[in-house]
């Protein structure tokens, strides 16, 4: 006599319905793994945009730097020191906008007699102040002395020095007598 025996089980509704299942379930997980992917590659190719994006900002940043440090190095030149040091004076005058040029030949000419006309004028600074060189011609030492007087008794003009005084050459045509001065100029007074 012969006798079977099976020994299998007999598959459970559980079983049956997790089999039913396995298939769209791993379906599913495929799909998701792969939106994943390419989710992960969409990020992983925008950090190396903006990655490359910084980089180039940083070496941006690196030649500007350079840049500065090389115009540093160069305003420190000694010949740069004057010219950088008349620009912050022409500047603080431009700010103060309590003088212009006009404003110091308009004054200056206000003092001038009849007599003397205006032959130069150089405004410069010294010791922090702007100081005025003048210099005029006239047609004699009266008108010119009329003039220093004039300078002097200015609200706009102080510490009077002249520099140099003369006769123009034998022959020359104009005015015969020169005169060079300096004055600091003190920008408050009005006339």
């Amino acid at each position: 006599m012969k006798i079977d025996l099976n020994l299998a089980v007999a598959p459970s509704p559980r079983e049956r319905y997790a089999l039913a299942w396995a298939a769209p379930t791993a379906l599913l997980a495929l799909v998701a793994l792969v939106l994943l992917s390419l989710s992960a590659l969409r990020t992983y190719r925008e950090y190396r945009r903006v990655h490359g994006s910084v980089e180039e900002l940083r070496a941006q940043e690196a030649k500007s730097r350079q840049r500065e440090s090389e115009l540093r190095r160069d305003l420190e030149r000694p010949q740069l020191r004057e010219v950088f040091r008349s620009v912050r004076f022409v500047n603080r005058l431009i700010d103060e906008k309590q003088s212009t040029v006009s404003e110091l030949v308009e004054r200056v000419a206000k003092l001038l007699p009849p007599q003397v006309r205006l032959a130069g004028l150089v405004l410069g600074e010294s010791g922090g102040s702007p100081v005025v060189r003048i210099a005029v011609a006239g047609k004699s030492e009266e008108a010119l002395e009329k003039f220093l007087a004039n300078l002097e008794n200015s609200d706009n003009f102080s510490d009077v020095a002249i520099i140099s005084q003369g006769f123009a050459p034998e022959g020359s045509e104009g005015e015969p007598v020169r005169l060079a001065c300096s004055a600091r100029y003190l920008r408050m007074g009005r006339q």
